[in-house]
């Protein structure tokens, strides 16, 4: 078994716990165990480009010292960590951005050891144990499931320093579903924003972002959306949920966290896949499809 740290960030804690609890159980299925690592902290959420606002960028800071201290990788999954705390990991170690870095270090006390990468989950599962072995564990194909891979803007830009693939077109998400069976479709609108955290203050111009993401979605027959960002899976399955309330012709698609769907190619019961977890029931497309028990 291989033990790896790990940073879950405070949705996982929270509101998103079905993704925190769904992919340990998948990693360890593969042979991974996911050790959350001691005394983090919030990383901030956003991703702040501005180098005198101090105090935004003690937060990611803080973890990555810590994590370096734990071994040279830090495993996140949802896509907001991910994103913070490795933009926040690239400005540490430039070189030519040096006097930044140390300032930072000078505020918190804490050593950085250099070295450390930020990986996603989505990379623990392609490099660490790979498609073929995926494909060879699944007992459960997802045959004919027709799933469009949402990626948001965090999880690929900006393309510098994330390194997901394609940052108008990444594929790691979608090889992901095609190792397990299901099929990835064309979704032109697979890095769109959803609204991001303007569903606070203006809820109908998220509301119109997510219309147009599902409605591409739609477009390219998809039957689920898939994600691994809470904000994302929040705005498309609310933000749809309230139009389908409005409007009868409007027809929602089920929008599962990544794992979830490996976790049913993999075999773990659906009782314990907190199916039930969204405000559009994705039961009904899978059952559709023979893969609930």
């Amino acid at each position: 078994m291989k033990r790896l740290p790990y940073y879950p960030g405070c949705t996982l804690h929270t509101k998103a716990k079905s993704l925190d609890e769904v992919a340990r159980k998948v990693a360890l299925r593969l042979g991974i165990e996911l050790v959350e690592m001691p005394d983090w902290t919030c990383c901030g959420a956003i991703y702040s480009t501005n180098t005198d606002d101090i105090a935004s960028q003690l937060g990611p800071v803080r973890n990555l010292c810590r994590a370096s201290r734990l071994g040279d990788r830090l495993v996140t999954l949802c896509a907001a960590c991910y994103n913070v705390l490795k933009r926040a990991r690239v400005a540490l170690e430039d070189e030519k951005d040096e006097r930044t870095g140390r300032r930072l270090l000078d505020y918190i006390e804490e050593e950085y050891r250099p070295g450390l990468r930020v990986v996603h989950y989505l990379e623990l599962l392609r490099d660490d144990i790979g498609w073929t072995e995926i494909r060879a564990r699944a007992g459960r194909s997802l045959s004919g499931l027709r799933v469009a891979s949402y990626y948001g803007c965090l999880m690929s830009r900006p393309h510098a320093a994330m390194e997901l693939g394609d940052p108008t077109d990444p594929r790691i998400l979608d090889d992901l579903m095609a190792a397990i069976g299901a099929e990835p479709l064309r979704f032109d609108f697979k890095t769109k924003c959803c609204g991001g955290y303007l569903v606070l203050t203006r809820r109908e111009v998220a509301e119109n972002c997510a219309r147009r993401v599902v409605e591409n979605a739609r477009e390219s027959g998809a039957e689920v959306m898939t994600t691994s960002c809470p904000l994302c899976h929040y705005n498309i399955d609310a933000l749809q949920h309230d139009i389908a309330a409005r409007e009868k012709a409007f027809k929602p698609i089920p929008i599962l966290y990544f794992p979830k769907l490996v976790g049913l190619a993999l075999g773990v019961p659906a009782a314990e896949l907190a199916l039930d977890y969204g405000k559009i029931d994705p039961r009904p497309a899978l059952a559709a499809r023979g893969l609930l028990d």
